[in-house]
């Protein structure tokens, strides 16, 4: 399976610069379409994707399994399985056995390339310190169950730094893209990884397909270059030293293929669109109204309340003039009503909203 799409050496590997990201798997009646799936990841390796990522909470615990069985068909030596530990719920090192298990069941393989402790912040990395989690995966490490043990990040500078100063870690995933610049660990995050030469594997590229979905004056810039949103969104990291691989969460087959030609002699921006970029990352700051990207951690609700699809409707209101609310998706103003303020989701937003009090201001302005 051989392609002319770019890669990169990271830890000995040559990975795909390009990462099909699982959390956003095509579903039909919220089941994950499994035909189409399939379509997707042959297409994909067959043309020189070969790093998978995905985690046992993605596809409302499906997308694993979606994965093992798409993969199957092809030789566990031709791609790299990047899988993750979510910590919401660990209490013992038996959940976190219980959890690798499963992922290895559902994934139908006996290790995994590369694996990470999901999402970490301050309270998630206590709790992980808490149950062991980190000696627990290194004992896996040394058993050839994990070959590069990361961890992902969603938290400042300060946070990371504790991080990687009590661990030794092979490698890092942090959300960045040229409007993802500080905090979270942002800018800074990525050059103490680069300081300490530890790879960065890049989620949220996009930003949730924000950056994939520019129109009117807001992307006026880009316009008048006659480029892509998605081209230069990406070809913003290819000057940048230290970066792995780049996900993105791959929904539809259209995604796939216009991704792969894009990282086929993928080059980097030159400074008349390093311009338009910055006056574009300045339009969407100015419009946008709530930072969500769509990640759904915050769901199910108890009340049923389709979170992120509120919060695409208010952003889409603001960067899109004349526009409808909803603009093809399905929006329930009244549900917005039920909410008790409970917090469950708000401890689970990795970019830290408190998504109850923005769910009132949408529904004040509405």
């Amino acid at each position: 399976m051989s392609s002319n799409i770019r890669t990169v050496n990271v830890l000995g590997n040559n990975l795909s610069k390009l990462g099909f990201g699982a959390m956003r798997l095509p579903m039909v009646n919220g089941i994950v379409d499994q035909a189409q799936v399939n379509e997707m990841v042959e297409y994909a390796l067959k043309n020189g994707v070969n790093y998978f990522d995905t985690s046992f909470v993605y596809c409302r615990g499906n997308s694993e399994a979606a994965l093992g069985i798409a993969l199957e068909p092809f030789d566990r030596s031709s791609y790299f399985l990047a899988d993750k530990m979510t910590l919401w719920d660990a209490d013992s090192v038996e959940y976190l056995e219980t959890k690798f298990n499963e992922s290895l069941k559902k994934l139908k393989t006996d290790y995994i390339d590369f694996y990470l402790m999901h999402s970490l912040n301050e309270l998630k990395y206590e709790k992980a310190k808490a149950v062991g989690a980190v000696e627990w995966a290194l004992e896996k490490k040394k058993e050839g169950k994990i070959r590069h043990l990361g961890f992902s990040i969603h938290d400042d500078i300060n946070c990371l730094k504790r991080i990687l100063d009590e661990y030794k870690w092979d490698f890092a995933q942090i959300q960045y893209n040229y409007l993802d610049t500080e905090g979270e660990p942002g800018e800074e995050g990525y050059n103490e990884l680069l300081k300490r030469k530890i790879p960065v594997m890049v989620m949220e590229p996009l930003k949730g397909g924000i950056l994939a979905d520019i129109s009117g004056d807001i992307g006026e810039p880009f316009r008048k270059l006659g480029g892509a949103n998605i081209e230069y969104a990406f070809r913003w990291f290819m000057d940048k030293e230290n970066i792995g691989v780049i996900l993105s969460g791959m929904n539809s087959m259209e995604h796939i293929v216009n991704n792969i030609e894009l990282f086929k002699g993928i080059e980097p921006l030159d400074s008349e669109e390093k311009a338009a970029v910055l006056q574009v990352c300045e339009n969407i700051r100015a419009s946008q109204r709530i930072g969500c990207t769509g990640c759904n951690y915050c769901i199910p609700c108890p009340m049923g309340i389709k979170i992120s699809e509120c919060f695409r409707a208010w952003n889409t209101k603001y960067m899109r003039k004349n526009s409808n609310w909803v603009s093809g998706i399905s929006f329930d103003k009244d549900s917005i009503k039920l909410c008790t303020e409970c917090g469950q989701c708000a401890e689970k937003c990795p970019q830290k909203i408190n998504i109850p009090n923005k769910l009132k201001e949408l529904f004040k302005e509405m």
